[in-house]
């Protein structure tokens, strides 16, 4: 949690879960759901909106964000030891927390390299921009953060 938002603890297949700041209480944000103002299952408080990039673990939960997720998704493929990656990830961390109509994702190729080949992925970084369950466009490599903001108005409008 950073100043009253949420940051994502951990993905699933179904969504994100997160800790309500009230309880403590894992509660699941549904992909699906996303764009809604949520409720602890606890005690009931309001969870605010994730502030930071979610982390895709696993194939499975790749798919169904992609297709499930209720606002557009822009996915980060990236890797710890990439420089370039490094350099964009402050950028893609300030869009996360700024922007309430998108939600980022970062999928990490070395440990997800089933979905790496299935995208084509031979540089990263590579933002690839989902809407609508449909792949609307990509950008490759460390650009500036205007470019992202370009890229996210001409594919999600």
């Amino acid at each position: 949690m950073r100043n009253g938002e949420v940051v994502a603890s951990r993905t699933d297949p179904q969504g994100v879960i997160v800790a309500c700041a009230s309880c403590g209480q894992a509660n699941r944000l549904r992909f699906t759901a996303l764009n809604k103002t949520i409720r602890c299952g606890n005690c009931r408080a309001t969870l605010p909106a994730l502030s930071a990039p979610v982390e895709i673990a696993d194939t499975a939960t790749f798919d169904a964000a992609a297709r499930d997720s209720a606002l557009p998704l822009l996915v980060d493929f990236w890797a710890p030891w990439c420089g370039p990656c490094r350099m964009i990830a402050p950028i893609l961390e300030e869009l996360a927390a700024e922007r309430r109509d998108i939600r980022v994702a970062k999928l990490n190729v070395d440990e997800n390299s089933r979905t790496s080949a299935a995208f084509g992925v031979q540089g990263i970084p590579l933002l690839v921009f989902f809407k609508d369950g449909v792949e609307r466009g990509r950008v490759v490599g460390a650009v500036p953060r205007g470019q992202i903001e370009a890229a996210i108005r001409q594919y999600f409008g």
